[in-house]
């Protein structure tokens, strides 16, 4: 399943990118998608809301979460989002099956 992960770097962590303006980041993230059966498919460094941009091929949200708690960790993000991708149509499939089956608060 893929993955969107958006993140933001905190004053630690720009301030490794200032100590070391050189250090390869997507070998390094890509290095830890891979060990964690995980595939990276791109990144991006951005400007606005988010820093960071990764996105990537993973086996379960188990993974993506694993992941997630490693960066964190580190101290050197502030926040990271994972976005799921995911099939409107499944969806929309399974809701169409359970139609009926809730009332909204009051009715």
């Amino acid at each position: 399943m893929k993955f969107i992960a958006l993140g933001k770097y905190n004053s630690s962590g720009l301030s490794g990118f200032i100590k070391n303006p050189d250090d390869d980041r997507r070998r390094a993230i890509n290095n830890m998608f891979e060990k964690a059966g995980a595939t990276m498919i791109d990144l991006y460094l951005t400007r606005g809301n988010y820093d960071v941009v990764v996105i990537g091929d993973a086996p379960d949200f188990e993974t993506m979460g694993a992941l997630k708690m490693l960066v964190i960790s580190s101290g050197a993000i502030e926040e990271l989002n994972i976005l799921e991708e995911v099939d409107f149509s499944v969806m929309a499939k399974k809701a169409a099956s359970i139609e009926g089956a809730y009332r909204a608060p009051g009715q």
